[in-house]
């Protein structure tokens, strides 16, 4: 019993609480409306006024001012030009004068008056009556019988007096007060929702406390009081229909008949659902029609893992499909940007109305997928399937505000074939066989389910895609359709070659998709020879449709890298189909084919296994997986190019190009001089040297097209690549790894051998890029690559020198001719920056040519003078000498001296 007042004053204090804030929006809303009818009455007392009135001004002194019982004249000899309330704007605050307080008082006296007090009565007489049985009960005064039957009659009293008073007060006038004229009645509805929590509770009682009613007799009497309560919605407001749905929804769960029987279940909550949801669209209640959806969903949601058996197939499934299609009803005409725009976006366009539709669409859908599985995929299930598909179909063909539902059906039916016998996906109770029990979704379909999967798989592939095919000229998102035509049967065999081949290779498979790439063939000839010329969207969808099945039987036989192959001979055939047509949407599609083929080369470390993880020959499979995937990338770039119009997908084929032929050389690189001729071996030395200059040359050439071309993301890829470079110029090249700091051998032939690929290679490569920066005007760049350049040929120089006095590896002894030779090497060094920046008139690489000449003068003077003896100590001082007077002739000679500045012109 104690139970039962709580969950009593638990509904009525919230109801109370949902009516409260109803009711204060209505206010909101009211004193708008009532700041927008002030200034109207304004704007038309200003009008009214007689021209005489309004121009002359001893005329309107002596005038009397029209008198408005709501309107505050100005005082004479004033222009009315008082500000009037904004609508958007909330009332003005009142002020701390007698008048503000009036209207302060006056409004605690409307709202206590017109809805606290009557709401809080209204829970003061259903609580006094549950209160009145309780001490009849503790007394002992009244039987079981008696207590509950005067309750019942106190509710329903209560209820029919309500709505008498409503009925009344309506049409007689609510009362002589002025100001609650406009307001809401809340009187007629807290005496009514009295009396139906009073009978509710009553009934409650003769069944669950004295066992006087049958539990048939408490349910059917609950429920005929929640259909009064959805009734009475129509004329009291939304509070009622929130009552009867609840209080419908939750009968089953209060009174238990002892038998879980879906068959009466279901029916009885598709009543309550239609009941509420016909109020609800009447009346435009949104949120009722989505409480209403989502309880309904809630039974299913809750009965698969309390109560499911293998019976309950086709309540359940008819239930969802009923509630797919109320929920499909009840969006009909709600939003008219979904039958009006003919895009993909516009179908997707959401009101308040189409995003709940939508989302209770998708769950209906995975419910139903879950009551499939949970039969086993039986023939009833296959039923219910083939109804829900047809009936959706036949509401795509009825109006285009269904075409969301009808994708979502599709994707729904992809993810039920991706999950077929998948255990402990939906399964609660763990009631599939014993052959069912797979490990992952990644395993093959087992026997004996095969046969009932090719057959369910061939039947919805085929029956949906003809439809979809037959059906476009009716459809009005025509393009849309098309699209989904094409991709139903690349989808449904990508699935079925995943669930029963695990990716392995299958001539049946290629085979298949040779079939299907003529069927697609014929759809776009068939569409060609009916085309409209303003329109080719449909036959770029099945043209497309079809190079991807001939891509898929490509990767089907093959192995490896060829499935990548056959997406970027994709792309190629997109380019094409896209030059054919001019569809924006296969500029898309091949966007994201590249995304995909330069993650699978990139991004996929299974790459290292293929060819077996053996030793590779020179031809191998990076042939075809990078270098022929690269050509194929450029030659789709430049089909895809009209008129050098650049865009996202004109650079990452440019790109991807280019990475994938930088990828190519290094791999192959790696194959051939590594240690084991394997992608995982180790490298040697003559590989980071080898690796070091395809990496530069690869920013160089990047660093070139992206100032030709303007292309920022070229930009990132170049300043992602030049990290590179360096980190292999400084740790592998020849900065960190060289023959004065370990024992490497790197030949003993002077400028050609191994140095000459570590330091000098990479050094002149930084001078053009640096050359190609000033072009550019990228100021940031040149002085980075310039700084490069001409760090890592002095370093080269000085390694040569240092090679060609210790040919067999590092050594301790430095001689005087070694010490003569970095002299003179340096100052041939800056003797040729000089030049070079003397010749195309470059300060920066003058100045460069002198910070070494400083340094030459100062290793002279500090270093070969103390070191150095006999002739290596005069030939250094003299070669040093003979060159700085030579340069200063030189300098004196094209006039390079700082020239006073010219006088002023007078």
């Amino acid at each position: 019993m104690g139970f039962l007042w709580f969950f009593l004053a638990a509904i009525i204090g919230f109801m109370v609480y949902a009516l409260y804030r109803g009711q204060s929006r209505l206010k909101d809303q009211l004193d708008q409306l009532q700041v927008k009818f002030h200034e109207l009455e304004s704007e038309m007392i200003k009008y009214m006024r007689r021209p005489d009135q309004v121009a002359d001004p001893q005329t309107r002194e002596k005038t009397e001012p029209i008198k408005k019982p709501s309107i505050v004249m100005e005082p004479k000899g004033e222009t009315a030009k008082t500000p009037r309330p904004s609508a958007k704007s909330p009332p003005p605050e009142e002020s701390d004068s007698p008048e503000g307080s009036d209207r302060r008082l006056k409004k605690i006296e409307e709202s206590l008056s017109s809805r606290w007090m009557v709401w809080v009565g209204g829970l003061a007489v259903a609580l006094g009556g549950g209160f009145l049985v309780k001490y009849s009960i503790d007394s002992g005064l009244l039987s079981p019988l008696v207590r509950v039957s005067l309750g019942f009659v106190m509710g329903v009293i209560l209820t029919i007096g309500g709505e008498i008073l409503r009925q009344r007060r309506t049409n007689l006038g609510r009362s002589n007060l002025e100001w609650l004229k406009g307001s809401p009645d809340y009187l007629p509805g807290a005496i009514s929702a009295a009396g139906l929590f009073s009978a509710f509770a009553a009934i409650y009682a003769s069944y669950a406390l004295y066992d006087i009613l049958p539990a048939i007799g408490a349910f059917i009497a609950l429920a005929l009081l929640s259909f009064v309560a959805s009734g009475l919605a129509w004329y009291q407001g939304r509070f009622f229909a929130y009552l009867g749905l609840i209080g419908g929804i939750i009968v089953p769960l209060l009174v238990s008949t002892g038998s879980e029987n879906a068959w009466g279940l279901f029916p009885y909550l598709l009543v309550i659902i239609c009941a509420s949801l016909w109020a609800a669209r009447q009346k435009a209640w949104i949120d009722v029609a989505a409480t209403t959806l989502a309880l309904g969903l809630l039974w299913v949601i809750i009965w698969i893992p309390v109560s499911w058996e293998s019976s309950d197939i086709a309540p359940v499934g008819i239930y969802l499909l009923l509630i797919g299609a109320l929920n499909s009803i009840l969006l009909s005409g709600a939003s008219p940007e979904r039958p009006e725009d003919r895009s993909l976006r516009g179908m997707m366009k959401s009101r308040g109305i189409t995003l709940v539709s939508d989302l209770v669409m998708a769950v209906t859908i995975i419910l139903m997928v879950g009551i499939v599985r949970l039969d086993h995929y039986n023939i009833t299930a296959g039923i219910l399937v083939a109804a829900g598909l047809l009936a959706m179909a036949h509401a795509v063909r009825r109006s285009p505000g269904a075409d969301m539902g009808g994708i979502m059906a599709i994707f729904g039916m992809f993810f039920l074939f991706a999950t077929w016998h998948i255990p402990d996906l939906v399964e609660f109770k763990g009631s599939l066989p014993a052959f069912d029990r797979l490990d992952t979704a990644w395993a093959p379909t087992a026997p004996p389910g095969l046969d009932r999967f090719i057959t369910s798989v061939l039947i919805f592939s085929g029956l949906t895609s003809l439809a979809i095919f037959m059906g476009l000229g009716r459809l009005m998102r025509r393009n849309v359709w098309a699209s989904m035509g094409s991709i139903i049967p690349v989808v449904m065999l990508i699935i079925t070659y995943w669930r029963i081949e695990d990716w392995g290779t299958s001539l049946t498979f290629a085979f298949a998709a040779l079939v299907l790439a003529c069927l697609l063939v014929l759809a776009v000839k068939k569409l060609s020879s009916e085309k409209d010329e303003g329109d080719m969207t449909p036959i770029a969808a099945y043209a497309a449709g079809a190079t991807t099945m001939i891509s898929l039987g490509i990767a089907m036989t093959l192995r490896d890298a060829w499935l990548s192959f056959a997406l970027a001979l994709q792309i190629a055939a997109l380019a094409h189909i896209w030059r054919m047509t001019m569809v924006r949407g296969l500029r898309t599609l091949a966007l994201i084919l590249a995304a995909i083929v330069l993650i699978r080369l990139f991004l996929n470390g299974s790459i290292f296994d293929y060819g077996d993880g053996g030793p590779l020959p020179a031809f191998n499979w990076l042939f075809y997986g990078y270098a022929l995937t690269a050509a194929l990338f450029a030659y789709a770039a430049r089909i895809f190019r009209p008129e050098g119009q650049e865009d996202r997908l004109m650079s990452v084929l440019s790109a991807g190009a280019i990475m994938l032929t930088i990828a190519f050389v290094s791999l192959e690189l790696h194959v051939l001089t590594g240690e084991g001729g394997r992608l995982s071996s180790l490298p040697t030395e003559l590989e980071l040297a080898l690796q070091t200059v395809n990496w530069v040359a690869a920013t160089t050439i990047l660093f070139w097209f992206e100032v030709k071309n303007n292309d920022a993301l070229l930009g990132r890829i170049r300043k992602a690549m030049t990290f590179a470079g360096l980190s292999g110029l400084i740790i592998g090249g020849g900065l960190a790894n060289n023959v004065m700091i370990y024992n490497a051998q790197v030949g003993t032939v002077p400028v050609f051998n191994l140095l000459m690929l570590q330091l000098l290679i990479p050094g002149l490569l930084y001078g053009y890029k640096t050359y190609i920066a000033k072009r550019a005007g990228k100021a940031k760049s040149m002085k980075l690559y310039g700084s490069i350049a001409f760090l890592v040929i002095w370093f080269w120089a000085t390694a040569e020198v240092y090679n060609s006095f210790h040919p067999d590896g590092a050594g301790n002894i430095t001689t005087d001719w070694e010490w003569y030779a970095y002299s003179l090497v340096w100052l041939v060094y800056a003797v040729i920056l000089l030049l070079a920046g003397l010749r195309f008139q470059q300060a920066k690489i003058r100045q460069a040519g002198l910070a070494v000449l400083g340094i030459v003068v100062l290793k002279v003077f500090l270093v070969d003078m103390n070191q150095l003896e006999g002739l290596s100590r005069a030939l250094s001082f003299m070669g040093l000498g003979g060159a700085l007077i030579g340069l200063g002739y030189l300098y004196q000679k094209l006039n390079l001296k700082t020239s006073p500045d010219p006088e002023p012109v007078k």
